[in-house]
This record gives structure tokens, sequence and C-alpha cells, in this order.
């Protein structure tokens, strides 16, 4: 198939699923109304602004489809505590018996902006990637389904199932699933799924020990929902396990492919030269992945701890109260990215060279 041919079905596609994301308010229970006309009294106070609205909308589903409805909110300049509501926008609503009057907003239908990334996404990495872009797509698909099945089994079993020990089945299954589909059957595949298994275990096996030794002052129970977990600590020893995983596949495929590709132009090249060569790789790798972890930390920690200084926290504290466990799972992480260099390096050289001979 010509390149033009694909772009123009990959457009179509794209747009079918844009506009199907736009009318899919059959798909939900939940009433839907989009509001068509706000009106806001402002209110100032010390600490923030209020606005007092009077909302009209109209029913998008369900058996009082096309009824217009009246609804008073509060929302804040703010937004820490309610939702932004403005016209055009479509909420979650439940209705009186009659369906005449809203009781409450739900919240906010945001499923077609999350629809326009996953689309731009997807075009993306088939422009991209082709082939092995269809791959990843698989591979990440059938993660996320996984993914699910993990979380409807635990769900359905959490007062007797350990969930360390079910995520430590599930990262295996990820590290297998992921290189296999992605890269295919090859010694390298196979290089690289050995040397992430074994990453993935050293790594946390050291993390495990240090935070059991030192770990005591861990304030794990900040931890959010923590009077439905029965479990907690193994949920922080999850988070560090699935929080590296994806930077431990990436290194040992890398050194993986790299050494493979040496061996294949050469096959007598020295093993001294090899252990040179993925060395030099790994100066590249690492300090760009400890990067990649300490930017996802900071992502995520950084609403609540400005939200906790804007409220007159001193930084060291807020660091410590919302910080501290995701500054761990970074560090873990980091040392798990360390130690993935020389494990994937030798053993990429064993199976791809020795075993070869």
């Amino acid at each position: 198939m010509k390149l033009k041919t694909k772009l123009i079905i990959l457009f179509i596609l794209s747009i079918i699923s844009i506009i199907f994301v736009y009318n899919d308010y059959f798909l939900y229970s939940t009433p839907i109304v989009k509001i068509i006309n706000i009106k806001e009294e402002k209110h100032n106070n010390d600490k923030d602004v209020y606005y007092n609205q009077e909302i009209k909308g109209i029913i998008q589903n369900g058996k009082y489809k096309g009824s217009t409805v009246k609804v008073t909110n509060t929302t804040s300049k703010s937004g820490v505590y309610d939702e932004q509501i403005h016209k055009n926008t479509e909420i979650f609503v439940e209705l009186s018996n009659d369906g005449t009057k809203v009781n409450s907003i739900i919240g906010i239908k945001r499923d077609k902006y999350l629809v326009i990334l996953l689309v731009i996404f997807i075009d993306l990495i088939l422009l991209v990637a082709n082939k092995k872009g269809i791959k990843s797509l698989l591979s990440l698909s059938i993660n996320i389904i996984i993914s699910i099945i993990s979380i409807i089994i635990f769900r359905n079993n959490y007062k007797t199932i350990n969930i360390l020990l079910l995520y430590i089945i599930i990262s295996v299954l990820f590290i297998i699933l992921s290189l296999y589909i992605t890269n295919g059957k090859s010694k390298k595949t196979l290089s690289a799924i050995v040397s992430s298994i074994i990453s993935l275990f050293v790594s946390f096996t050291l993390s495990f020990i240090i935070i059991k030794i030192f770990g005591k002052d861990i304030t794990i129970w900040t931890m959010e929902y923590i009077e439905v977990i029965y479990d907690y600590e193994n949920f922080f020893y999850v988070s560090i396990l699935l929080c590296g995983l994806g930077a431990i596949m990436d290194i040992s495929i890398t050194i993986s492919s790299a050494l493979n590709e040496l061996i294949e132009k050469k096959p007598k090249i020295e093993v001294s030269y090899l252990i040179k060569s993925g060395k030099e790789i790994s100066k590249d790798i690492i300090g760009t992945m400890n990067h990649v972890m300490l930017y996802t930390c900071y992502s995520s920690i950084i609403p609540l701890v400005f939200l906790a200084l804007r409220n007159g926290m001193i930084l060291s504290n807020a660091l410590n109260f919302y910080g501290s466990l995701e500054l761990i799972t970074v560090l873990t992480s980091c040392i798990s990215i360390v130690l993935t260099i020389p494990i994937s390096l030798y053993t990429s050289i064993f199976i791809l060279k020795e075993v070869r001979k």
C-alpha cells in the first residue's frame, strides 16, 4: 500500500474517531447535560475569588434527552475544590425523578480530550515507526489489558491476595510480552528479557532490604485512601517495582541491540571490545534515563508541594510530607537503572557471543 493511501486512511479513521467521541452520549447511563448558558456573580474574600453560577443546559442522553434543565453551581478561581464549568462544557449530573431538576453535578465529561490526544499519539507513532509502531501499540494494548485484569483480580480478592506477589508476576509478564512483541523472536530479545528480569529483581531486592532496615521513619501512612488499603506497605513496594520497569527494559534492549549489531558485523570480535563498546553506550544512556525519572517525580509532587507552600507550609516540611515517597521511589529506580547497565552488558555478551560460540 502506498504511503499516500495509508495517510488518507489514517486521516479518515482519526476524523471518524473524534466525531464518534463527540456524539457518544448513548454509551453512558449517567445523564449528561451540555451547558448552553451561564450567568455568574463574582464574590471576593481574602483567600480566593468565588462565582455563583446559574446554569442552563440540555440533557443529551436517557429518557429525558432534549429537555432543558437549570442548575446552580459555585466555583472558585483557584479550582482546588470544584470544577471549572463554562459554556459548551458537558457535565454528568444527578437528575430528579421527573427529570426537571438537577440535584447535583457529578463531574465533567472529558473523554473527547482523551481521545483526541490518543488519536494524535497513535497517528504519530504509526507515521514515525510504521510496522514497529504497530507492534508497539499492540504491546501497549496487551499490557493495559493485563493491568486491568490485575486490578479486577485484586479488587475481588483484596483481603486475601498479596499485591506484591501479584505484581511481581505482572512485571515479568510485562517484560516478556513487551520485548517479544516489539522486537520479535531473536537472541537479542532473549538477552534483553533475561537482563531486564535479573536487573529488576536485583535492584528491587536491594531496595527492599535497605528500606526494611532503614525505612522505619518513612511516611508510608501518608498514602491516599489509606482507610481502604489493608497492606499499604506492599503498595509502596509495588510502586517501586513498577516505577523503573520501562527504563530497565529500554536500557536492556538498547545494549542488547547494539552488541548484537557489532557481533553480526564482526562475529570474531573480542569480548573486551564488546565490554568497552557497551560501557560507551551506557554513558549516553544513564544520564538521560535518570533525568527521566527525576522529571517524572517532579511532575508528580509539584501540585501538592506548591499548594502546601501557598498555604504557609515551609519547603522542607512540604517536600518531606508530600514528596518523600516519590523521592524514595525515584532514587530506587535510579539504582535500578545503574545496575541494569552492567547486568545487561554481561548478560548480552554471554547470550549473544558465548552461547553462539
